[in-house]
């Protein structure tokens, strides 16, 4: 966050975005480097009726009144209620395909930093290659084929080993 980004926030934003650097840095650090002096910063973010706890080391809504908490908490749901609706298309999707398919849940060992990667050819019939990928653009196009055929890989070994 700039100087010119910390002006123009809305003050809501503005303190989520420093209660997030508050974690490590104090408030005369944080004015440091946004290259304000200290009482512009206290200034600005006292707008929109945010108060510092100094124990928490963070901001919070100024509430006057128990109707007024009622009010500030209801305008926060619906911020959420309007995000929801703004993205109802895309979780709706989510959730046809969640429940069409069940979720896939790729092993750790796929995304393993450390793990050495090997370049292998296979031979396979390729109407059923065809349909695996097809499989993996209409149900998975946010993950990567060759992650969906180790996923694979790792099933059937668990679900074909043996039983002794």
């Amino acid at each position: 966050m700039d100087k010119d980004t910390f002006f123009t926030m809305p003050p809501s934003k503005r303190v989520q975005e420093v209660n997030k650097l508050l974690k490590g840095h104090d408030q005369k650090e944080i004015s440091k480097l946004l290259d304000i002096p200290p009482s512009t910063f206290s200034k600005y973010m006292r707008e929109g009726y945010y108060l510092y706890h100094k124990a928490d080391k963070k901001y919070y809504p100024f509430v006057r009144s128990e109707e007024e908490r009622v009010t500030v908490k209801a305008n926060e749901e619906s911020d959420e209620n309007s995000f929801i609706k703004s993205h109802m298309d895309t979780l709706k999707k989510i959730v046809q395909i969640v429940e069409e398919s069940g979720p896939l849940l790729l092993d750790k060992r796929i995304y393993d930093e450390n793990a050495e990667i090997m370049n292998k050819n296979i031979r396979m019939n390729n109407e059923i290659y065809k349909e695996f990928s097809d499989f993996c653009k209409k149900y998975y196009p946010h993950l990567k084929m060759q992650d969906v055929f180790a996923q694979s890989l790792i099933d059937a070994m668990q679900k074909y080993k043996p039983e002794k």
